[in-house]
């Protein structure tokens, strides 16, 4: 709540590049009084080396296994799902008319390519950071040069092992505060695409409450899906996946299918009556 607290007031207060560096500073403020409260472990920041470097296959020779592919093949589909919306999203905080068609396509090999190298160093899958939208929408800075040379930080932090155990000091709850101001922004530009997806027509409401409502149940009634099997609970425990395609699913019946069955049954009841 302080760190929420410390963000807002930043962001109220200040004006210009200080405005921009609101979520940060909240960050910074936030973990400062952490350490004022005596609620930071720094046992971890000590010893150890200047420099870690990355262990290549630290898990041995890759092995090809269908039984675990599979799985990670039904995250990989609730993946897709997110940086679908994550890109649409992304281009509307930036102004920028995409075709979703091709953009996200791009996006969703982007996230393969990194996934597959990440591998090599016993990373999980990776997936587009929907926080990172957030933060774009929140500091209003749009520049790809600026998120590339963010990265080109990030490495080099990735290798000094000092800057990383400081980093790592940073209390959990200072760090779940900053993380839901910037997803909040995300939920609401959600509500903001929402909004021009025709809501005043029943059918469309209709299967945006029942898409929402499944993609919330895991979320809601934890251990729902507690007796399926584990490969399933991956695919329905995921809200995003889960909603994702019950609204594509919804979509098709009502807006394809059903206006199709309609025309036919039309046709056909007019030919019999002549």
């Amino acid at each position: 709540m302080a760190t929420i607290g410390f963000t807002v007031a930043c962001y109220l207060l200040f004006t210009g590049i200080l405005r921009q560096l609101a979520v940060m500073m909240g960050l910074l403020a936030g973990t400062a009084l952490a350490g004022v409260l005596g609620a930071i472990d720094a046992s971890g920041a000590g010893g150890g080396g200047v420099f870690s470097l990355p262990e290549p296959m630290p898990f041995g020779s890759p092995v090809f296994n269908l039984v675990a592919a599979l799985p990670l093949m039904l995250y990989s589909l609730a993946s897709m799902a997110e940086a679908t919306g994550q890109t649409v999203i992304n281009a509307e905080a930036v102004g920028k008319d995409i075709d979703a068609r091709t953009d996200v396509p791009r996006t969703v090999r982007g996230d393969a390519l990194t996934s597959l190298l990440g591998g090599c160093f016993g990373l999980p899958l990776m997936v587009t950071s929907g926080e990172n939208i957030g933060i774009v929408r929140v500091t209003g800075v749009r520049s790809r040069f600026v998120t590339a040379a963010a990265g080109v930080v990030l490495i080099v932090i990735g290798f000094l092992a000092p800057v990383s155990r400081a980093i790592s000091v940073i209390p959990s709850a200072v760090v779940g505060g900053t993380a839901m101001v910037v997803f909040a922004v995300i939920t609401v530009l959600g509500i903001q695409m929402l909004g021009r997806s025709d809501l005043d027509r029943h059918t469309s409401t209709f299967i945006c409450a029942v898409a929402l409502a499944l993609g919330l149940l895991p979320i809601l009634v934890p251990g729902v899906y507690g007796h399926f099997p584990p490969n399933v609970r991956i695919l329905l425990e995921s809200g995003v996946a889960v909603g994702a395609f019950v609204a594509a699913v919804l979509n098709i019946l009502f807006h394809h299918v059903r206006p199709g069955v309609a025309a036919r049954l039309t046709t056909a009841r007019t030919e019999s009556d002549r």
